[in-house]
């Protein structure tokens, strides 16, 4: 471990005695501790186990007691005859009884909600009234022994006939879908439906504002004869459950006892914690292993994490209640179940611990003997290792093992002192091997590259694109351990040469990629002579090689002259040299300003290259015989590295020849365009001309000989529209006399057409009203018909009726009679629940005191078989009367049955006549319907010739308009043609006879009260002058 090796033997050695005791104590310790804990384990599981099966004893107990007593109160008597009681008091109080008894027990209720059930009287007197004082006390009394939220009597139709709580449920209708969703709707469709006695339980739920947990419980309720009264209902408070499940004994301050249902949802309440807190609430999600395990039918033990999160040891086991199946958990926290065990861990800890400090004190005394003499050694090592090596080790006298490490070190310290001298130089020459701005490398006899500096490894790295060429993986910062050949293309003669020290050193340039590189091998030799292996130095020349490529280039093509910062030239080219008929040796030295000027706004250029700006654009060189060069191109200030002026180049295109030509072209252009402003000026005077009307108009000038043809087109296409004008306008002119005779013969007929429309129109309506009106009387006669037709057959069925009520009144007599038979048996009932009551009042005086309570049941059912008895024979009476009454009814229905006969025959007679009526009337009204579309077919073909006419006089308007316009448009043209001839129109025919005149297709418009769809004749030639 490093940590072990960095501490000093004085303190090593007493560590380790120390670790081997503290070992030895721990392995002591921690098997008591877990001998501790298991016991611990062992009796905290005993008694989890023995408080997990009593709760789960108490609770089953406390559901089971709750099922047998709603079972024991299901099948007793007493209950059977409050069903009937309670059931027979609801009948009483008519159809708004529901209503009735939640407005006097619930809202007029003077008690507030969760304490209605203080009210056992409401006042109103009825049977209702009656049997709740009776029975409400007694069912308090049990609610609060028995811990019941509410008792519930509901009848076999799902009203709730009694609530001791008066809560919602109260006088509420099961059968409602939204009351068939609620516990209580739930439980008593299954109580209502089974065929056994086992009650009906609902899941774990909660009522009231403050969600009290309840569970609903309900058995059907049965006469003795085994029929259905209806279903008693219990509301059980889940508090004592909860108290059950929650109590704190055997569990310790952390103990939590838990109920979870097959869902998963916690069911009970837990203890809260040391703040008051509840970890988790009833109704939340408890997903764990005890859980899960319960609820799959196992009984167990398990550590985990418990319901708070916390680590638990928890015991489990499957729990019926109320015939659901649960899990019951009971879990404590390991921190309190295995206190003990960790006080007892403390104790041996403590006592541990000073057994270590003697222990500790000894062994630092014994290592102290053995560390002294190490750590003088280790202080004349440590001189020697700074480079004194002129000190006595000390303890080389000493026998021991300390003494034969004293006379190696001294040993060692002889053979420092002579390898010093030679460190000192090696580290000298690789300072400055390292620190070199040149890029080298060291390579072995068989090229392995063992060593790089920095600047290689940034020419490898600036240069990666090359070199992964030869080298994919290849990585600036580990070219040590690699090949050369990673770098450098070794071919058979630079392999040759390696071998042989007499062609040692060279230079050889490469190329990797697009860089290229110069390299030089030079021989590394020990002073044996023995070869070690190479130096190897890289020196990038891409940019080099390029830049003289480049120069070569621009030297033989450009003009290029160089001057000094003085002005006076350097040197010049062959081109230049050449173009300024010039020798080399007559042009060095030279003047600039004999030499070159600048074009235009570059003149007196010289100036702004002393602020090294370059200078772009037309130059002019002066040959020594006095002619100009042209030149295009630049004049570049060269610096040095320092910023001054070093040189000041001119690099440039002869543009001498190009120059010339360029200006012969823009004088022949110049000549071209004087021509082509001649030509257009006339033809924009011509053109004037023309636009003003002179159709005359002639060019008489010549033009060049290019546009000579263009101006004797203009002269023939003027001629050609003057001739053709004086052809349009004497046309217009026939033209317009023309259209005046089409204008005034096509009005005359118009007037005539619209004539002959109006009178139609006038016809056609006649006929229209004449049909109209025989259609209603038609119609009117057709709802007679039917009138009376409805009346036959509503007097057919009258007769039927007055016979089924003859029937019927029949009945009415035999069940009156049956009836009276009944109330006699009701009679003698009262009769003898009279007496009954009479005896039950003797019995209850006998009884004293005890028997007050029959006393006033007996009282109350005497005054009940009275009231009965009295009903009885009123109603009776009533029937008496009734049958009476129906037997002159009978009569009656038969003479009306006979009148009814009579009034069939004159209602069938008068329906014969009525129909015939109706057909005649129908046939009229169709004969009329034919001729009135015939003539409004006739009508629309008029109105569509007068339309049509109207049409046409209207073109022949606008004809003469365009004519006329057409005669001003030409007129303001002047045109002379005397040899022209004018275009006659062929003359228009005369217009054909009325008469003949076929008519044309009728076109769609509207048309008033078109009431025919009969087809007619389309030759309209006999009402053309209607």
């Amino acid at each position: 471990m490093p940590f072990l090796k960095s501490l000093k033997l004085r303190l090593k050695l007493p560590l380790m005695l120390v670790a081997v005791a503290v070992g030895a104590l721990a392995v002591m310790g921690v098997s008591s501790y877990r001998e501790a804990r298991s016991l611990l384990l062992e009796q905290g599981s005993q008694r989890l186990e023995y408080a997990l099966e009593t709760r789960a004893q108490r609770a089953k107990g406390w559901a089971d007691q709750v099922q047998s007593e709603l079972r024991a109160m299901a099948v007793n008597q007493g209950t059977a005859r409050l069903m009937r009681d309670f059931s027979g008091a609801w009948k009483m109080l008519g159809e708004g009884a529901a209503d009735n008894l939640r407005h006097a027990w619930v809202e007029t209720n003077p008690n507030p909600e969760g304490e209605r059930w203080k009210l056992d009287f409401a006042g109103d007197i009825n049977d209702f009234g009656i049997i709740h004082r009776r029975a409400h006390p007694g069912f308090v009394t049990l609610s609060k022994e028995r811990g019941l939220a509410d008792l519930f009597f509901i009848d076999p139709r799902g009203r709730v006939l009694y609530s001791m709580g008066k809560g919602p449920e109260f006088a509420a209708d099961l059968t409602d879908p939204a009351a068939q969703a609620t516990p209580l709707g739930q439980v008593f469709a299954q109580a209502l439906g089974r065929q056994d006695d086992a009650p009906a339980i609902s899941d774990f739920t909660t009522v009231g504002a403050a969600g009290e947990p309840v569970v609903y419980l309900a058995q059907a309720v049965h006469s003795t004869e085994g029929l259905s009264l209806g279903v008693l209902a219990f509301a059980v408070r889940l508090d004592p459950l909860m108290q059950m499940i929650a109590a704190p004994q055997s569990l310790g301050d952390s103990g939590q006892t838990y109920l979870v249902d097959e869902s998963g949802q916690l069911q009970s309440t837990l203890r809260p914690g040391p703040a008051g807190q509840v970890a988790v609430q009833p109704g939340a999600k408890v997903d764990n292993s005890a859980v899960a395990a319960a609820l799959a039918g196992q009984t167990g033990r398990i550590e985990e994490a418990g319901i708070d999160g916390g680590s638990v040891l928890a015991v489990h086991a499957p729990l019926t209640l109320f015939g659901r199946p649960m899990a019951l958990v009971v879990e404590q926290s390991d921190r309190e179940l295995f206190a003990p065990a960790r006080v007892l861990a403390r104790k041996l800890g403590i006592d541990a611990a000073g057994l270590v400090a003697v222990l500790a004190a000894i062994s630092t005394w014994m290592a102290l003997g053995i560390a002294r003499p190490l750590h003088r050694l280790a202080g004349a090592v440590n001189l020697i290792s700074r480079g004194n090596h002129a000190i006595t080790v000390p303890g080389t006298a000493l026998k021991d093992e300390v003494g034969e490490i004293a006379q190696a070190i001294d040993a060692l310290r002889g053979e420092l002192a002579a390898s010093e001298a030679t460190r000192h130089a090696a580290t000298v020459q690789g300072t400055a091997f390292r620190n070199s701005s040149a890029a080298l490398m060291v390579v072995t006899a068989d090229l392995t590259i063992t060593y790089v500096n920095t600047a290689l490894v940034k020419l490898v790295a600036a240069k990666m694109e090359d070199f992964r060429i030869r080298q994919p993986d290849l990585q600036a910062e580990d070219l040590v351990g690699r090949s050369l050949v990673a770098l450098y293309p070794l071919t058979a003669e630079i392999e040759a040469r390696l071998k042989d020290p007499s062609q040692l050193p060279f230079r050889r340039d490469v190329a990797v990629g697009e860089g290229r590189y110069g390299v030089d091998f030079s021989e590394i030799r020990m002073p044996d002579g023995a070869q070690l292996g190479f130096v190897v130095e890289w020196r990038d020349v891409t940019e080099l090689r390029m830049t003289r490529a480049l120069l070569n280039a621009l030297d033989s093509t450009q003009l290029m002259l160089e001057f000094s910062p003085a002005g006076r030239v350097t040197r010049g080219n062959a081109n230049l040299l050449e173009a300024l008929g010039e020798t080399e040796a007559g042009l060095i030295g030279r003047s600039h300003a004999g030499l070159i000027e600048g074009e235009g706004a570059l003149a007196g250029f010289w100036s702004r290259l002393e602020r090294l700006d370059p200078v772009i654009g037309r130059f002019e060189l002066i040959r020594a015989d006095g002619g100009r060069v042209m030149a295009e191109g630049s004049v570049t200030p060269v610096p040095d590295r320092a910023g001054n002026m070093l040189k000041i180049v001119l690099i440039a295109n002869d543009i001498t020849a190009a120059q010339s030509a360029l200006d012969v072209a823009r004088a022949r252009n110049e000549t071209m365009l004087a021509e082509q402003l001649g030509v257009v000026e006339a033809l924009r005077i011509g053109l004037e001309e023309l636009a003003r009307g002179d159709l005359g108009i002639r060019i008489d000038r010549t033009f060049p000989t290019e546009y000579e043809q263009l101006r004797t087109d203009f002269n023939n296409a003027a001629s050609t529209l003057a001739a053709a004008m004086l052809v349009v306008i004497e046309n217009a002119q026939s033209i317009d006399g023309e259209v005046n005779e089409i204008t005034n013969a096509a009005s005359d007929l118009s007037q005539r057409t619209e004539r002959q429309a109006a009178t139609l129109a006038e016809t056609v309506t006649a006929l229209d009203q004449l049909t109209s009106s025989i259609g209603a009387a038609s119609a009117s006669i057709s709802e007679a018909d039917q009138v009376v037709e409805r009346a036959r057959i509503g007097a057919e069925g009258s007769g039927r009726v007055v016979q089924q009520a003859v029937s019927a009144m029949g009945e009415i007599a035999d069940s009156s009679q049956k009836i009276s038979r009944i109330i006699g048996v009701i009679e003698d009932i009262a009769f003898q629940t009279n007496l009954l009551a009479l005896n039950a009042g003797v019995e209850a005086a006998r009884a004293g005191e005890a028997g007050r309570g029959f006393a006033v049941v007996a009282s109350e059912v005497r005054a009940l078989a009275q009231r009965s008895s009295a009903a009885a024979q009123e109603i009776s009476t009533l029937i008496t009367a009734s049958s009476d009454h129906v037997q002159v009814g009978v009569d009656l229905v038969g003479q009306t049955g006979q009148a009814l006969d009579g009034i069939l025959v004159s209602v069938n007679d008068i329906a014969g006549r009525v129909s015939r009526i109706a057909a005649s009337a129908r046939e009229q009204s169709s004969g009329l319907s034919e001729i009135n579309a015939a003539m409004i077919q006739l009508d629309q073909v008029t109105q569509q010739n007068a339309a049509m006419f109207e049409e046409t006089t209207a073109a022949a308007q606008a004809l003469s308009r365009g004519v006329q316009a057409l005669t001003a448009t030409t007129s303001r043209f002047r045109a002379t043609a005397p040899t022209a001839e004018v275009v006659k129109l062929p003359a228009a025919a005369p217009p054909p006879a009325l008469a003949a005149k076929p008519t044309p297709k009728p076109v769609s418009r509207p048309t008033p009260r078109n009431n025919g769809s009969l087809a007619i004749s389309e030759d309209g030639g006999e009402w053309v002058d209607f």
